[in-house]
């Protein structure tokens, strides 16, 4: 047998280890692989005529058949017996018309059995520069492909990347999100990870700001034996160490152990959560730790409110940068799919054309899934414009149960509506056409055949209830009380009953940002009830409080107020403090030169000075001020973290209104701002 000249090639490279941790980042074959690759690969072998054809990814040692259509084959080829072997090596379609012929296969196994392959076509998938597999077809008849196939081939294999590529980055952006959402179960002064033999791997900063043990002294060796303490600060009766605690490989929150630090012997609390990878493995612990020495409950409580917000609020951002990451690849495969269906030049197979329908649909169901996330950070963050206006409870009912009527007499089921014509809500029009519409369709997909929805709506106090029942099997208490939170669809997947696992989150968000609430309830055997409130609609020719409110706002003139601060953290601190007063405009300046010239063009109603700006000190800052007619008069307010009785006095003979300390009480501070500029109006 005559030696493959590529032989040598094959062996690992400098490359091998980086495309080894591209490709088991996929995790394939441990989550099965997508219907739209399945269709694909089914796609080809019809248009290409041949028994076989395979998705194959190369691993160190074997070469595993991901997806396969047609004659059966094993789960896993050797590498050095894989014909993809050969296929990878190659930046172009790799084809050997007669396997049994061609000197470097003639004696493979495989060929020399009856019924074996002779025929071999593929086509590398190469992701972020690295060949990780092939799109590849197998016949028993020996034969080249004609131009045709061989287009369709390279057309396919193409598409089987972004594929890929879209897998690559649900998977990169998953870990990332359940670093976040382990983070958020434990968050406090420091984070802190440990691999799988009890080693830090990572640790923030807060490290040294509470300990005074900088992170190096910690990365990569084991924590302390610390001493278990009770919740007076004891030692346990039973005794105990973090190690012990470690060792049983359970998440656990606010235990207490004894740290010895440069900074003397500290109580730390720690929260963690155990990580297990998809196979099950144990990969070690996520999770924070605090110094609860001297802490006061009140000090706790604002501390943990702000790490989670700030952590919900990079999971929005977080959220949102994915589904805008998922759109690149969608687009290349929808668009793909599409051009392969409108080709009028090589029009498909019919059977073809329906596995191509297929991939197209499965690729709108994952765009319509995108679009869902992407509302539901809208509304999460408060960047949803709203259009509250009076609206009709019966008509708008009517109107999303139209939408859905073909819906309803596929599954037999049928409306009952108790709703008063004249009742109406305050609300926005499409906010409120969703929930409806997700309420509605909820109780057609889960009703039983023949099933009765009941849609029922009163005044009830000071609000309007509306209520959606149906008649299906109901949820059990964990389902219930798992129902609002994202992509939980509980017995939803194991009935197969299509949706994103968005539609209640959205129903969420859409009635809090409308000032509503909304429940649910599943008495046994009696279906689900959703119950929604929302503020009535005022009297005809009262406008609502809060229209009257947005009135007296856009007649009232905008108070302007400088904020002259180079910390980009303290900033957007403020801005977001801000937002609660939107008759308030915030201008920003981040040194003491740009924020002289701003308050002298744009003559604001109060100016916030820090008093340690990069070029020159708050007291410059206002002796500028004053020294000009425009901005002399400017009511302004020194802003520093130096608390000392010498250096408040200081500012405060220079001329300074007042002086707040930092960290500034949030809860006071916009009353403090609202008072600071009625002196301002006063004086000027």
């Amino acid at each position: 047998m005559q030696a493959d000249p590529h032989a040598h090639l094959a062996r690992p490279g400098p490359a091998e280890g980086p495309r080894l941790a591209l490709l088991h980042t996929l995790d394939w074959p441990a989550a099965p692989a997508p219907e739209p690759l399945q269709d694909l690969v089914r796609a080809i072998r019809l248009a290409c005529g041949r028994a076989t054809a395979m998705l194959t990814l190369v691993d160190a040692d074997e070469a595993r058949h991901v997806v396969c259509d047609g004659a059966p084959v094993a789960e896993a080829t050797p590498r050095e017996l894989a014909f993809c072997s050969h296929a990878i090596l190659g930046q172009d379609l790799y084809e050997v018309a007669d396997l049994s012929v061609d000197p470097r296969f003639a004696q493979h196994p495989l060929v020399r059995e009856p019924g074996g392959p002779r025929h071999y076509a593929a086509m590398p998938l190469r992701l972020e520069g690295h060949a990780l597999g092939t799109l590849c077809v197998l016949d028993p008849a020996p034969g080249a492909l004609a131009p045709d196939g061989r287009e369709t081939l390279r057309a396919l294999a193409t598409v089987a990347t972004h594929l890929l590529a879209s897998r690559l980055s649900e998977r990169r952006q998953a870990t990332q999100l359940d670093r976040l959402v382990d983070l958020v179960r434990a968050a406090g002064d420091w984070a802190w990870e440990l691999d799988e033999h009890g080693r830090y791997t990572w640790l923030d900063g807060g490290l040294q700001t509470t300990t005074g043990f900088q992170p190096t002294d910690w990365l990569g060796r084991a924590p302390d034996a610390e001493v278990l303490l009770d919740s007076a600060g004891q030692p346990l009766p039973q005794g105990g160490t973090l190690l012990d605690l470690l060792a049983r490989r359970e998440p656990f929150a606010r235990v207490l152990s004894r740290l010895e630090t440069p900074r003397g012997w500290l109580t730390i609390s720690r929260s963690a959560q155990p990580v297990f990878d998809l196979r099950g493995r144990f990969r070690g612990f996520r999770g924070s730790a605090r110094d609860v020495s001297a802490s006061l409950e009140r000090e706790s409580l604002v501390r943990d409110r702000a790490a989670l917000e700030t952590v919900q609020r990079g999971r929005s951002h977080f959220l949102s940068r994915v589904s805008h990451e998922l759109r690149t690849p969608l687009n290349a495969v929808l668009g793909f799919a599409q051009l392969m269906a409108l080709d009028a030049r090589h029009p498909l197979p019919p059977e073809q054309s329906q596995r191509l329908e297929g991939l197209q649909r499965s690729g709108r169901h994952l765009l319509a899934l995108v679009d869902d996330v992407l509302e539901v950070v809208h509304l999460g963050q408060g960047q949803q414009a709203l259009k509250t206006r009076a609206l009709s409870v019966h008509d708008a009912t009517r109107q999303a149960w139209a939408r859905l009527q073909g819906a309803a007499e596929a599954h037999g089921v049928r409306l009952s509506l108790d709703i008063d014509p004249a009742l109406r809500v305050s609300a926005d029009p499409r906010g409120l056409d969703q929930v409806l519409s997700q309420l509605l369709s909820n109780a057609i997909k889960y009703n039983r055949p023949g099933g009765r929805i009941e849609v029922r709506a009163a005044t009830v106090g000071a609000a309007v209830r509306l209520s959606v029942h149906d008649q299906g099997p109901g949820l059990g208490p964990h389902e219930l009380s798992q129902l609002f939170q994202p992509f939980e669809r509980g017995a939803a997947d194991r009935r197969r009953v299509p949706g994103t696992g968005l539609g209640l989150v959205l129903v969420r968000e859409w009635v809090g940002a409308m000032n509503g609430r909304v429940e649910a309830s599943s008495p046994p055997g009696e279906g689900c009830c959703f119950t929604v409130e929302l503020p009535p609609a005022p009297p005809a020719g009262q406008r609502p409080a809060s229209a009257d409110r947005a009135l007296a706002v856009a007649e009232a003139p905008p108070r302007r107020v400088l904020y002259i601060e180079d910390e980009p953290l303290n900033v957007v601190l403020m801005q977001e403090i801000f937002r609660a007063r939107p008759e308030w405009v915030l201008e920003v300046a981040r040194d003491g030169e740009s924020g002289v010239a701003q308050a002298q063009a744009a003559c604001p109603d109060l100016a916030l000075v820090d008093m340690n700006l990069p070029d020159f000190p708050g007291t410059e800052v206002l002796r500028r001020l004053r020294a000009d007619p425009r901005t002399r008069d400017l009511h302004c307010i020194a802003l520093s973290a130096d608390a000392m009785a010498d250096q408040i006095q200081a500012a405060r003979d220079a001329g300074f209104a007042d002086y707040w300390t930092k960290p500034i009480d949030l809860g006071r501070l916009l009353d403090a701002v609202a008072k600071a500029l009625e002196q301002g109006h006063a004086s000027a």
